[in-house]
């Protein structure tokens, strides 16, 4: 019986053995659930009652605060020794909320750690709602009663995340894989010597649980998935006080579903399966006829059927819009041209599935050309019979895209052109196409394709690859600068491109308002005036006209052009005119 009990303890050291081999090698391959890049806010703090601190960051320049990027933590009252953890790569511009009516609080130590411990100084702080502000014997002391205080540092700290050891799910992980893999050898030895099984099983066994690790090896640290067009979920802090993480499950669950190494190439398996299989709905594309891909943003299924029509109220409010506009324009001697691009669905709708049906036979973009009423500053421009005429030699918007194609673009430029040289005579003509470089084989736009997320190759589009219309070198040197929140420019947010000649002519200058389609007329607009400012304002904003009045009045434009696509029409309800202008 002895011989028998040393005999089944050798045999369990043994196991227990290979448990812990195991197990090493388990977190080796999970370390990214256990092994954080983080960045953590450090602070002592005394305070008469309960309080919560909000952290606020940003990753990159030029960013303002905002909720999806911050963590708040509960206090109670008394000395506490708070940390904060920023799930980031590297944070550039940290605040830290106190609260609403905190009363009294001391803060003492307060520093960032990631790849190194930064102290802040108290004195490099700027203020929000903050009655009193000291710093003293290393200390700050601040007092508010007012529902919004807070601190922000004013130098940008640019500083990297650190390696951090996340304790708690490291010894969860620990246990579980221990218990697991002991019941694995034990299960391994039965296999063997009990069921008398090959080796060839056993290592198929052992392949199949090896694989189950194979998702959690390597975790994404994208912020964002360009596939989807959505922000990836964040990781979840898990603490011993709960650290206000009541669904700690729910939410890392979310966050491994949104990383896991392959998760890329699973959804795209995915989507390239329910493609071959004919669906034509996604959640984000209709598949139409001879393979056109429609965005299914923005309300297109409305727009297709042109159930999206103004009312009559709207309509009124587009021309009172207009007509604030009307007057800053005749003030200051501006013709302005308001362009109207169409979307891809309304130039071929007839590839559009069999599905669709209209609601009334005119469109919200021909509401607009027939309502708004005539204003002796502003001409009206609509691309849609232009582009109508040019897709018949050429395609005028790709099947995978959403955007015009350069045959599009240098269509909608001619007709641009050729209506504002009726107004201003000295704008030289357009070139001609046999002056363009033409450049064979570059990639067309494939956004709808990304949102699909169909690689291109399965796709097979004929029209993949379009022809191109390269400019020659410009004979005369200009600015091409994409400038943000500059000097004098800090209250406007877009992309702003300028162009200036260096030597003064006699063209026309102008100022460009305009989305995505518009910015493509770049290339195109030194050629015909003296200065230009594109200010790009996309992704379906309004176009809020009172950022840019000092801008305007410092080119002093001929000519200001404001261009949308038929989709973002209403921008034309929220031009949001300053009240001087609206009085007058």
């Amino acid at each position: 019986m002895i011989k028998s009990i040393k005999k089944i303890s050798k045999k369990h050291y043994i196991q227990c053995g290979l448990a812990v081999l195991l197990t090493g090698l388990v977190l080796y391959i999970t370390s990214a659930l256990w092994f954080n890049k983080e960045v953590i806010v450090s602070f002592n703090t005394e305070a008469k009652k309960e309080i919560y601190y909000q952290v606020f960051y940003t990753e990159a320049n030029g960013q303002n605060f905002n909720e999806k990027q911050s963590v708040r933590k509960n206090i109670k009252s008394g000395s506490q020794k708070v940390e904060i953890l920023l799930p980031i790569e590297k944070t550039m511009k940290f605040r830290l909320d106190i609260g609403s009516n905190p009363d009294e609080v001391v803060i003492s130590d307060l520093q960032v750690r990631g790849s190194k411990n930064v102290k802040l100084n108290y004195n490099e702080f700027n203020k929000n709602q903050i009655d009193k502000y000291e710093v003293k014997d290393g200390k700050l002391y601040i007092t508010s009663n007012k529902g919004d205080p807070y601190i922000w540092y004013k130098p940008e700290l640019n500083l990297p995340a650190g390696m951090q050891i996340d304790w708690c799910r490291l010894i969860i992980i620990s246990v579980l894989a221990f218990l697991l893999m002991y019941k694995f050898v034990q299960y391994l030895s039965k296999f063997k010597i009990e069921k008398q099984y090959s080796r060839i099983d056993i290592v198929m066994l052992s392949v199949f649980f090896a694989l189950l690790l194979v998702p959690a090896s390597h975790i994404s640290d994208a912020e964002k998935s360009e596939q989807e067009n959505r922000m990836l979920a964040k990781k979840p802090q898990l603490t011993i006080d709960g650290g206000g993480y009541n669904n700690y499950g729910v939410q890392f669950d979310a966050w491994f579903n949104d990383r896991f190494w392959g998760r890329y190439f699973l959804t795209q398996l995915y989507k390239v399966g329910q493609y071959l299989i004919g669906l034509n709905s996604f959640e984000k594309v209709y598949i139409g006829k001879d393979k056109y891909l429609f965005s299914r943003f923005y309300n297109l299924d409305e727009r297709i059927r042109n159930s999206d029509l103004f009312s009559n109220e709207e309509i009124k409010d587009i021309n009172v819009q207009l007509s604030f506009l009307n007057t800053f324009a005749k003030e200051r001697n501006i013709v302005v041209y308001i362009e109207i691009n169409p979307d891809k669905d309304s130039l071929y709708a007839e590839y559009l599935p069999d599905f669709f049906y209209k609601d009334n036979t005119i469109s919200r973009r021909e509401q607009f050309m027939k309502y708004v009423e005539n204003f002796s500053n502003i001409r009206v421009i609509s691309q849609y019979e232009q582009l109508k005429k040019a897709k018949l030699k050429e395609p005028v918007f790709p099947k995978s895209g959403t955007h015009p194609t350069q045959w599009g673009i240098y269509n909608m430029y001619l007709n641009l052109i050729n209506t504002m040289r009726i107004d201003f005579n000295n704008i030289p003509p357009t070139i001609p196409l046999n002056k363009l470089q033409r450049k064979d084989k570059i990639l067309s736009d494939v956004d709808t394709l990304n949102n699909l997320g169909i690689p291109y190759f399965i796709y097979g589009d004929k029209n993949m690859y379009e022809i191109d219309c390269k400019l020659p070198k410009l004979n005369y040197e200009y600015l091409n600068t994409r400038k943000k929140q500059e000097s004098k420019m800090k209250n406007y947010y877009d992309d702003i491109y300028i162009h200036e000649k260096k030597n003064k002519v006699s063209m026309p200058r102008i100022f460009v308002l305009g989305d995505s389609f518009a910015l493509r007329y770049n290339k195109y607009l030194p050629y015909h005036f003296s200065s230009v400012i594109q200010v790009f304002s996309g992704h379906g904003r309004d176009y809020e006209f009172s950022k840019y009045i000092e801008m305007i009045d410092n080119l002093k434009p001929d000519i200001i052009l404001i261009s949308t696509t038929e989709r973002f029409l209403q921008r034309f309800l929220h031009l949001e005119f300053p009240i001087e202008i609206k009085e007058n």
